[in-house]
């Protein structure tokens, strides 16, 4: 199949590439921003934003030693990633201390991919145990922390992270790409001995591309990504299938449609945790062989944009789109997955699939229409329809005899119903601005399945509405400068397990304030300061508590762009979180949680970047900080035997690349880089990530990655 795909593109290529082109590029379905420059912190829409917004260019993603989105996202403040994987498959990212204590995966804050909700069940499954994302296919990711629009869906609490894929181009241009990554052995040297060859972890990563405008009206690309190999981890086989076809029809100046097709399949050994005793003799090995998660997704959606009138009087544009995807996993676990004592590397009894499939349709009507005259407005009236269909199954195989206990799938056929409005006003040329805003929820769950008697037996209905209000007020003193407050009120809807039948509460609710400013001075120096205060009810904590809580999050975040010099730019960020348990809800062991710090949330977070140009050359460096953080509700300091508590430990790691363009001639060219990454082997872990919730799970540890990029 790879073969096959390498030759269609190079054959679409080959015949498409003399084809007349007009100088015009397709915009991603973007949810917040147009295109951004290269120095995207001097934008006007970052520097205009009322809230903290970050935008990390396509340059300082691909220059700054990112292997994965991952680690780009680490080096924004209050954003606080737990990377275990190295390869960014299924990352686990949480929003100013929310996030930490789920189920494992991501499951809090929205996410999305070219403006469409990535999750598998947006409302009903809020996590990432499928991210049908490949780095190599990012041009950009735009990062709204503060004032999120009501037209985005629950969730937006924490924020919004909408990851921008690469465009069509004006000229057509095709590439090929190889990135390969050596990781370091545990003993501190770059590479592993054992009797293995040299550098025997390798993960390639190839990347191929070919697209552009055919013609004024008419423009397509195509994109395949291939990731196979071993991540850090002993046996930790990987491979990754990410193909993306992006086409525009621009029908005259005022009316276009887009549209895109996506198919992506993923499957990875999931070695998962360690014993204390074991990750201090090698915390690259692997005690879970039979552990792995793979998955397929496929998507698909059309989107028809009409402009009309004059901005400058009355004008806008009009969108309506429909998405839909059709997304499985499956986690593979066995007996052993939650033993650390009791000897979780024998005697395996049991094997289990643990299978999800995610059948999304959604369509979105937005008008957006711009009033001129003395006091501006810009009115955003917009809908959304959308159904989930998604189906549970799970198979457990006993070893000793070979059967295969196949219980009762659930299905869950559920639809949402939002209208939103939202009215920004703009007085005295910009120098204030409020923009008041309102989204209406109706949510319709239906589950049938999994018990037999009993709690969540037969079929089982719940219906529920939910009124988000926010506002963002601007104000702008002087020309640099603007001051900015805003209030959100969003939601977690009830997850999959909570559609029971039972009349409890499962909807979380939060209430967000933000107030900072952001000072830009001379083209040189951008200063964003801001205070959050996110306050939480009917939160779940997972296994922490035997109910929801409330909990209240509030902290302070800096952040610093300087540019002393041309081509040099300096980027520091300093977080502090306070998360923290706000009621007096007890433990399981009926112990008294109230102003207990929430786990998985490091209160202090500093980073720092710099990326300098010099002709054909660019050096980049990136490190991140995370202060200690507790792994349990009752803050345990000491870990325990049974490695489910205990502090987890400091750390900080620092990154470097050097890049090249090594060749150029007409069109035609070849760039190269060279980066490492934990240069000083920083060795630390995290406790109760996917389907490890006991024990040391280890972080990456030093690595080299070798780029080349052909362009033609």
């Amino acid at each position: 199949m790879k073969k096959k795909a390498i030759m269609m593109i190079c054959g679409l290529a080959f015949f498409l590439e003399a084809q007349e082109t007009q100088d015009y590029t397709l915009q991603k379905v973007e949810a917040s921003a147009k295109r951004t420059e290269v120095e995207s912190w001097r934008s006007e829409e970052v520097k205009d934003f009322m809230g903290s917004r970050t935008v990390i260019s396509n340059k300082q993603l691909k220059e700054t030693a990112n292997q994965s989105i991952d680690e780009a996202l680490q080096n924004i403040s209050g954003i606080q990633v737990r990377d275990y994987s190295g390869t960014g498959l299924l990352p686990k990212i949480s929003f100013r201390g929310f996030g930490g204590a789920g189920n494992g995966h991501s499951n809090t804050g929205l996410i999305l991919l070219d403006g469409i909700p990535i999750y598998g069940g947006p409302y009903s499954n809020l996590e990432l145990a499928i991210f049908p994302v490949t780095f190599q296919a990012v041009d950009r990711i735009d990062v709204i922390k503060g004032g999120a629009s009501v037209q985005y869906g629950p969730n937006t609490f924490g924020g919004v992270i909408n990851i921008i894929t690469k465009e069509i181009p004006a000229e057509w241009e095709n590439q090929v790409a190889e990135r390969i990554t050596f990781w370091g052995k545990d003993t501190g040297g770059f590479f592993r001995k054992n009797g293995e060859p040299v550098a025997n972890n390798m993960l390639y990563d190839t990347y191929l591309k070919t697209g552009g405008m055919i013609n004024e009206h008419f423009g397509v690309q195509a994109q395949a990504n291939y990731v196979g190999g071993q991540s850090f981890r002993e046996n930790s086989n990987t491979s990754v299938q990410n193909y993306m076809l992006d086409a525009i029809y621009k029908i005259n100046p005022e009316n276009n449609v887009k549209m895109y097709y996506q198919y992506y399949s993923y499957f990875a050994k999931d070695p998962g945790s360690l014993s204390t005793a074991d990750y201090i003799a090698d915390r690259f090995q692997n005690k879970r062989p039979n552990n792995s998660d793979d998955g397929v997704a496929k998507r698909f959606g059309v989107v028809y944009t009409n402009y009309f009138g004059d901005v400058d009087k009355i004008g806008g544009n009009f969108t309506l789109t429909y998405f839909t995807h059709d997304m499985t996993r499956n986690f593979t676990i066995d007996s052993n997955y939650n033993k650390i004592s009791l000897g979780y590397d024998k005697g395996v009894t049991w094997i289990t699939d643990n299978i999800r499939r995610f059948v999304v349709n959604g369509i979105e009507p937005k008008l957006n229409l711009m009033i001129g005259g003395s006091v501006k407005q810009n009115i955003i009236l917009g809908g959304r329809f959308l159904t989930e269909d998604i189906y549970g199954h799970g198979y457990k195989k006993t070893l000793s005899d070979g059967s295969v206990a196949d219980p009762t799938p659930y299905v869950l056929h559920n639809n949402y119903t939002a209208l939103y409005l939202s009215d920004e006003l703009s007085f005295f040329d910009g120098i204030f601005t409020i923009a008041p805003g309102l989204r209406y929820e109706l949510l319709n769950y239906t589950k049938t399945g999994q018990y037999a008697t009993g709690k969540g037996a037969g079929t089982n209905h719940r219906l529920d509405n939910q009124f988000n209000p926010a506002i963002n007020i601007g104000f702008k003193p002087i020309k640099d400068l603007l001051l900015y407050a805003n209030y959100q009120r969003s939601f977690i809807p009830p997850q999959t397990g909570d559609i029971d039948g039972t009349e409890t509460n499962y909807v979380t609710t939060f209430q967000t304030l933000e107030g900072g400013g952001r000072y830009f001075f001379n083209d040189a120096i951008s200063i964003n300061a801001n205070y959050f205060a996110i306050f939480a009810d009917n939160y779940k904590i997972g296994k922490f508590a035997t109910e929801p809580i409330s909990a209240i999050s509030q902290g302070l975040e800096l952040e610093l762009y300087y540019s002393p010099i041309e081509n040099l730019t300096l980027h520091a960020a300093y977080t502090f979180t306070d998360a923290k348990a706000a009621n007096d809800k007890k433990t399981k062991t009926g112990i008294d949680i109230k102003g207990k710090m929430l786990p998985y949330v490091s209160p202090h977070q500093f980073v720092f970047d710099a990326l300098y140009s010099l002709g054909k050359t660019s050096m980049g460096i990136s490190s991140y900080y995370y202060s200690p953080a507790y792994s349990d509700i009752l803050n345990t300091k000491d870990e325990n035997s049974t490695g489910n508590a205990g502090k987890l430990p400091w750390y900080w790691v620092w990154n470097a690349q050097v890049s090249r363009t090594l060749w150029t001639q007409g069109r035609q060219s070849i760039t190269g880089s060279l980066s490492m990454n934990n240069i000083f082997n920083m060795k630390y872990y995290f406790r109760g990530i996917g389907t490890s919730p006991v024990g040391r799970q280890p972080a990456p540890g030093r690595s080299v990655t070798v780029y080349v990029s052909y362009n033609f």
